[in-house]
């Protein structure tokens, strides 16, 4: 059965048009209609994947994944459709017109603004039509249908006349699609737009609060403060760090822990980030000994060891996909891999930084490669932490007032 989206069923096909539009990197860009054609045709393929691997015995995992691919497509969908000079209102009523015919139903036309949810109402209207020895059929009616639009020409004097027919059609098979799959059309669309609101930061969007706004002074991070970053070798030459967070050493020297140096040495500058743009880093915490102690449950759950180790992990992973793209040195807000976003989030699911939207955490990695850079190519340094301007910044060695670079005596190398 089809479950109802009761808060997102007035959500309009030009609402949801208006909010999609703003996350549109394409517009404006000679080859915008090709770039977001291959884009639905490659959702499309994302659905019948999915498909594929357990046809049969679909879990709630994948359920979820074809309503999110399917929210991709009406995404893309609906910028072309814009690219082309059209909008989703116009392709969603001969759309309506199509399933309407395809059900058998005779109602009057839609008018004024139209709805996601009078999708839905048809679709649980015509329930009984729909069957799963029709799945097969459909998912590859919407392969036949998307490869259409595919060979239709994309040159610019066609704007004015777009491929309407087509484009309805694709939008009724998704629905088809949804249905068959258990998939509310409206809730397909509303977890869109969240996604796409997470990704891109609707005007006036502000970091989540940090998580420790309302713990004692003493269970708090300090809102601004400094750790300076002092590089040193042992008897052999191999290169190590140790911090110092007001002239104290605090944690344990760190290398690289590899064969080939590789700066993970300075790997505490993903912490600090992670601290900046999400509030969390129990990695920090435990090196501060800030732990929210007066509370047995945030303590164990969200303070502990688990949480760190899952806060390293997605330090190390995100590190090594980073090291294969020249760690992130030419790669601008926005163009940070999406899946890698994603599976970051799925590793904290169940943590408090859950909470927060998958754009900080895209400020929180590029920032945090930015500073990481400064340090390997200065030999260390100073590392400024501001949590109420959410800044992380790098002062070099040299230009820091009141400390020294000289080699560490024997008993802070011991330490």
């Amino acid at each position: 059965m089809i479950h109802s989206a009761r808060n997102n069923h007035k959500l309009t096909l030009a609402e949801y048009q208006e909010r999609a539009g703003a996350s549109n990197q394409f517009r404006g860009k000679d080859t915008a209609i090709e770039q977001l054609r291959f884009g639905l045709y490659g959702e499309i393929g994302s659905v019948l994947a999915l498909v594929k691997k357990s046809y049969r015995d679909l879990q709630r995992a994948d359920l979820h994944g074809i309503n999110e691919e399917l929210g991709d497509a009406l995404w893309y969908l609906t910028t072309t459709a814009v690219e082309y000079g059209s909008s989703l209102q116009e392709v969603g009523m001969e759309a309506m017109t199509q399933l309407q015919r395809h059900f058998g139903v005779n109602t009057s036309e839609p008018n004024g603004r139209l709805t996601f949810e009078e999708f839905d109402g048809l679709v649980s209207f015509s329930r009984s039509q729909l069957s799963d020895d029709q799945t097969l059929v459909r998912l590859r009616q919407l392969g036949i249908d998307c490869g259409r639009l595919l060979t239709e020409n994309a040159e610019k004097d066609l704007i004015a006349s777009p491929p309407l027919p087509i484009l309805s059609t694709i939008l009724a098979d998704m629905v088809l699609v949804g249905a068959l799959f258990e998939q509310n059309f409206v809730d397909i669309a509303a977890n869109n737009l969240k996604k796409s609101d997470s990704r891109w930061p609707p005007k006036g969007s502000w970091y989540v609060p940090l998580f420790d706004d309302d713990r004692v002074p003493l269970e708090q991070f300090p809102r601004q403060f400094s750790i300076r970053f002092i590089e040193q070798k042992t008897s052999i030459g191999k290169p190590y760090v140790i911090q110092q967070m007001n002239n104290v050493n605090i944690g344990d020297r760190l290398t690289d822990n590899r064969s080939e140096p590789d700066g993970y040495r300075f790997h505490d500058a993903f912490h600090l980030a992670y601290l900046v743009h999400l509030g969390w880093s129990p990695v920090i915490r435990a090196l501060l000994k800030l732990k929210r102690k007066s509370d047995p449950n945030i303590d164990e759950n969200q303070d502990g060891a688990r949480a760190i180790i899952i806060e390293e992990g997605i330090a190390t992973w995100i590190f090594n996909h980073a090291h294969r793209r020249e760690l992130f040195t030419n790669t601008t807000t926005g163009r940070l891999d999406y899946n890698m976003l994603k599976q970051v989030r799925d590793m904290v699911e169940g943590y408090e930084v859950a909470e927060c939207p998958t754009w900080q955490w895209e400020k929180a990695i590029l920032d945090g490669f930015k500073v990481f850079r400064q340090l390997q190519d200065a030999g260390g340094g100073v590392v400024d932490v501001d949590l109420i301007a959410r800044t992380l910044t790098f002062q070099e060695p040299n230009t820091v007032s009141g400390t020294s670079d000289a080699p560490l005596d024997q008993d802070e190398r011991a330490a």
